[in-house]
């Protein structure tokens, strides 16, 4: 499973949607992935939400279990299409990429994802049920 940074934030900030995003996590351990260009979308965020304890959320999010991938030149390829087709924010361009060549579905809180060809796992709020 691909973790988007809406998701990442969530259970950092302990958002009303924390305790469904850590169930998907603990249901998927052993395969949890996060581009590296969402884990720096993230810590900016971080920083730019937080004036102190930025340093403690951060070593959680790197010590929670979650693989961080490097984008490859494909990954690149990928996300550059899909900035245009879908169109979504380079930091969800990186993780639809991820999630596509893993084959895997992907984690995220955030409405634009739903215009994608990936399977997803969002709330089902999220998904306009109630």
């Amino acid at each position: 499973m691909v973790i988007d940074t809406s998701a990442a934030l969530s259970f950092l900030f302990q958002e009303s949607s924390a305790d469904w995003v850590l169930q998907q996590i603990d249901l998927h351990r052993g395969r949890l992935l996060m581009s590296t260009v969402n884990l720096a979308e993230t810590m900016i965020l971080l920083r730019s939400r937080l004036l102190e304890g930025v340093e403690g959320l951060e070593a959680s999010l790197l010590s929670s279990g979650i693989d961080f991938v490097s984008p490859t030149i494909e990954q690149a390829r990928i996300a550059a299409v899909a900035r245009l087709k879908y169109p979504l924010n380079l930091g969800d361009c990186f993780a639809y990429a991820l999630s596509l060549i893993e084959n895997c579905p992907l984690l995220t809180l955030d409405e634009d994802f739903r215009r994608c060809d990936r399977p997803l796992l969002m709330p089902a709020k999220k998904r306009g049920r109630s």
